[in-house]
This record gives structure tokens, C-alpha cells and sequence, in this order.
């Protein structure tokens, strides 16, 4: 695709299963102060499709605001800088961050340093500062840069719920079950949970029937079941970190834990299709506590401030590349190009179809 064409690939808000492209739409003059950005590439995995249902709970459709109940799907990506008139970045720069699903994204840079920005548009002032972030690459494109791109974001929820979950000393429980196992959310949250310094003596991994042996090789939960095992679950101080959203599955393992649940931690939506979109739903017939939404920026924020920009990074960074080197035994990305390729992965994505060993990376 050339810099010149401009495409939007928009989603029903209502319901992600219904989309459509935008084509050749017109932009006005780029403002002082603002730069243009031409996408390259970006990532697709199910973490997405958690951004499309809690769309409108969550606050994700304002990102990149679209008109008569479209939405454009955040995404993780790279990009280069086609025109600026911003004095301290120059065109041909390449940035990574947050991208709408968009062939183009204009940004107002401010807090500009050597390594990063902020979007200072108006619209996502109140929005967390965690997604308006944006580095500068300073290198040229690498080999790392695809399995950055579909880990970085889903390891970085791995590791501050981990983080999170150490400082709560895991409520006092002597297990935690975690849904949807096979994600890659789940299992940088095994990686985490399992080393040295593990909150918990034991961590159960939950998954289909279909994905069980996958989930078995990669040597990241002490235990993994089917959802249909789940009676076999010793009853004792318990952490359920609810990752597929499902809420039968859910259900089941309050209603099998009982009082023994000490925490139910509501994290994503792989199951998008068995889940319910709304946030602050309550479930007042389920023994045990109420679920509760673990928001990263929240937590992110509180470790910024306590550790410092550069230390936060730099601990993130040292983990992250252990989790990338173990994923490389089990993971393969696929790269397309097109937007033929968008609509094909986007689909199976959104249907459950995506291979679990398998990741996409998106080229326009």
C-alpha cells in the first residue's frame, strides 16, 4: 500500500463481527504542532478483540473516534513519519505505540524526549497516558521487532498482574487457576507466576480439550485441565484470574471453589462470545467474591511512581526478553500483507479459528 492511500478498516461497536473498509477519505491540512504517520505493520492477536468488547466500558473506542457507531480497533504497530510540522521530529522517523486499524494516524506530540512522546490531542487527554505513549526507534527494522510486536503488549499484562498479584501476596491462596491457557496473556502470566519467586504453591492452567497437549509443551503451569476437570481442583485458598471471560466458566469455578475462592480476577475476553462486555456487571448468585476488573494502567501508574520511569522499564525489559526467548520454542509468527490478509486474520481471530501455537503480524 502506498503512503498516499488512505484506508480505515471500521467494526460495528454494537458487534465486532460486522465491518467494512473506509477508502480515500479527505484530511484537512495538517496543523501546526502535528504529524502525519504512514502504519507499516501491526500485530493481531484475541487482546484486541478485548479492546472491541469493552469498547464502550472501557473507554478504547476514544482513542481513534469514528462517526455513526463505527469504531476502529486499537492495535499495536510501527510507523513512519510521512510529514511533520512538529519542530522536534523529523519526517522519516519510525515510531511504535498504539495505531488505530488505519493506513494513516495524526498525532500531536508533546513531552517530547530523545526515546519517547505523548499524543497530545485533545480527545485523549483524559485517557490513559499508558496508550498515548509512543517510542522512537532509533534502529532500522530487525528480526525482533515482530515477536516485540505481538508480545509486548500481552507480556506487559502479564507481568504487572503478576506484579500485582505478588503484592497482594495472592490473597493468601495456595493455588491460582487461570482460563484460556493457551492465550499469550495467560501463559507470560505462568512464566511470571512460576519462577522463584512464586506467590503460590501451585498454578493451574484451564484450557480446551483441543489445546491441552500445546499447553502441556510449553512447561508454564505446574497442572493444566479442561474446563471439564475442573471438579478434580483441590478445594483450598484459591485465585481465579479469569482471562477467556467466560461466564460459564466462571461460574463453575465459584461455584466448585465456594468460600475457598479468596479472589476473582476478571482480565480479558478470549471468549468474547460467551462473555459480557460490561465491566462493572454484577453477579450477586455466585458463592464466593464478586469478580473484580484488574485494569494495567492503574497498576502501571503505581509502579511508575514508586520505582521511576527508568527503573520500570528497565524490569520490565529484562523480563520481557527472558518470556520472548522461551516463546520462540513454541510460538510462530506469521506475517501477511494487505488488506485482503486484514479481513482474513481479523476473522479468525474473532472466531476462535487462530492456531494457538501460531501469532499474525499485519503488513498494509
Amino acid at each position: 500500500m502506498n503512503n498516499s492511500d488512505l484506508a480505515d478498516f471500521l467494526v460495528r461497536r454494537d458487534d465486532p463481527r460486522t465491518f467494512r473498509w473506509q477508502w480515500d477519505k479527505q484530511l484537512p491540512p495538517l496543523p501546526e504542532g502535528e504529524i502525519e504517520v504512514a502504519a507499516e505493520k501491526f500485530a493481531l492477536t484475541a487482546n484486541n478483540i478485548t479492546y472491541a468488547r469493552l469498547g464502550d466500558s472501557g473507554r478504547y473506542w476514544d482513542f481513534f473516534p469514528q462517526a455513526d457507531g463505527w469504531g476502529s480497533v486499537p492495535v499495536w504497530g510501527y510507523g513512519h513519519v510521512i510529514a511533520s510540522r512538529h519542530e522536534e521530529i523529523a519526517v522519516g522517523e519510525r515510531i511504535y505505540g498504539y495505531f488505530p486499524m488505519s493506513s494513516h494516524l495524526r498525532l500531536a506530540p508533546e513531552k517530547v524526549t530523545a526515546r519517547r512522546f505523548l499524543d497530545g490531542a485533545g480527545h485523549r487527554r483524559e485517557l490513559p497516558s499508558t496508550y498515548n505513549e509512543y517510542s522512537r526507534v532509533t534502529e532500522p527494522e530487525t528480526e525482533r521487532e515482530n515477536p516485540h510486536l505481538v508480545l509486548r503488549p500481552l507480556f506487559s499484562l502479564s507481568f504487572f498482574l503478576a506484579d500485582w498479584l505478588q503484592q497482594q501476596r495472592a490473597f493468601g491462596a495456595e493455588q491460582i487457576l487461570i482460563s484460556s491457557a493457551s492465550s499469550k496473556t495467560a501463559l507470560g502470566l505462568g512464566f511470571m507466576l512460576t519462577g522463584a519467586d512464586r506467590p503460590a504453591g501451585e498454578v493451574i492452567g484451564l484450557t480446551a480439550p483441543a489445546n491441552q497437549s500445546f499447553v502441556e509443551s510449553t512447561g508454564l503451569y505446574d497442572t493444566v485441565l479442561c474446563y471439564s476437570d475442573l471438579d478434580t481442583v483441590r478445594r483450598r485458598p484459591s485465585v481465579y484470574v479469569d482471562i477467556s471471560g467466560n461466564q460459564g466458566s466462571r461460574a463453575a469455578v465459584h461455584r466448585h471453589l465456594g468460600d475457598d475462592l479468596r479472589h476473582s480476577c476478571r482480565v480479558g475476553f478470549t471468549h468474547w462470545d460467551a462473555a459480557s462486555p460490561n465491566l462493572h456487571e454484577q453477579e450477586p448468585d455466585l458463592p464466593g467474591p464478586p469478580p473484580t476488573l484488574f485494569f494495567a494502567p492503574d497498576h502501571i501508574l503505581a509502579r511508575r511512581r514508586a520505582w521511576g520511569a527508568e527503573r520500570l522499564a528497565e524490569t520490565v525489559r529484562d523480563h520481557s526478553a527472558r518470556f520472548y526467548r522461551h516463546a520462540a520454542r513454541w510460538l510462530e509468527i506469521q506475517s501477511s500483507h494487505g488488506p485482503e490478509a486484514v479481513e482474513q486474520v481479523y476473522r479468525e481471530v474473532l472466531e476462535g479459528r487462530a492456531r494457538v501455537d501460531q501469532a499474525n503480524v499485519l503488513y498494509w
